[in-house]
């Protein structure tokens, strides 16, 4: 993929800028000229970055679009959620079928360069030849397990912008509908204040999970997940890395009871701006039980035990 884009550009082949999201998103075309091959997005011009190219006033203290996360981050967790989406047992590509995605470095004039051309840093990932996004078209056609796949990515990431139009549709050998999620610059937030997933409208995600998914989700480590990270040259914030492992304390232990994708990720979204999610509540609850300067793993096993408590609450309310 880098090599492709690196010989379309010496192939005289610019970079083409999309006209959608509100960063600057360029499509990498090949050296034939006649297909796309990945869409870069440069650190300088995410969006409220100071080379942003639709014009969006500078952010005055750092932060992105969504709580919790800053500008200029969002190529490393563009990168990250390829990393985390681990494949199932002896298949190739990653669960939910997150396109590969790479750190690259990339000098060209096409790119918004107002105060004179320089190298941009950014994130490259695959592009995926498609048949629009679900914004495109109801949700009533879509695989049960397309949709759980999806579900599962963006409850262990604590996606903040989860759309229709950041998921794509493709096709599989045999015609049968396959979803593609994109735009993962606002995984893996400081905090769950702007979780937002669009397919907790969609009736697939009432429908319980399946034996494979679940046995997917058994699997998952977070602290893994965090060296792996490490390993590929991003050492997580505290905050973030302890958004990773309270999502995925709470899809192992939804999962467990026997909760539905619509269930768990209803906890991590608020249902209006100043009333918090169940899992915010969670985190309080186990702040208030452990003593200031308490080791994360001493919280996280507040947490635990906080969590069990109201899981277990949500499952006898089921059963009455």
């Amino acid at each position: 993929m880098v090599s492709s884009a690196s010989d379309g550009l010496r192939s005289g082949n610019p970079p083409v800028r999309s006209r959608e999201g509100t960063g600057g998103a360029y499509f990498m075309q090949a050296s034939s000229g006649n297909k796309y091959v990945g869409v870069f997005k440069p650190i300088d011009e995410e969006p409220t970055a100071e080379n942003n190219p639709h014009g969006l006033p500078l952010s005055p203290n750092g932060e992105g679009l969504k709580k919790g996360t800053k500008v200029g981050e969002g190529a490393f967790r563009e990168v990250a959620a390829y990393l985390l989406d681990h494949p199932k047992s002896g298949e190739e590509g990653g669960f939910a079928g997150v396109p590969p995605t790479t750190m690259v470095e990339c000098l060209h004039p096409g790119f918004n360069h107002p105060k004179g051309v320089k190298t941009k840093i950014g994130s490259l990932q695959m592009f995926t030849e498609n048949d629009g996004s679900c914004e495109d078209m109801g949700p009533a056609s879509f695989p049960v397990e397309e949709v759980h796949k999806i579900s599962v990515l963006d409850i262990r990431l604590a996606n903040a912008d989860r759309h229709g139009g950041n998921i794509l549709m493709s096709k599989d050998k045999e015609g049968k509908i396959v979803l593609v999620p994109i735009d993962h610059g606002y995984c893996l937030p400081e905090s769950f204040e702007d979780c937002t997933f669009e397919w907790l409208y969609w009736s697939q995600a009432r429908k319980p999970y399946s034996r494979e998914t679940l046995d997917y989700i058994r699997s998952l480590n977070a602290e893994e997940d965090i060296n792996l990270l490490k390993f590929h040259g991003w050492k997580m914030p505290l905050k973030t890395a302890r958004t990773l492992r309270i999502s995925t304390m709470l899809l192992k232990k939804g999962a467990e009871r026997g909760l539905t994708a619509f269930e768990i990720g209803n906890m991590m979204c608020r249902e209006t701006l100043s009333k918090k999610s169940l899992v915010e509540e969670m985190v309080e609850e186990a702040q208030e039980a452990v003593l200031p300067g308490t080791s994360e793993a001493a919280f996280l096993e507040a947490l635990s035990d906080v969590m069990d408590y109201h899981l277990d609450e949500v499952v006898r309310s089921q059963e009455h």
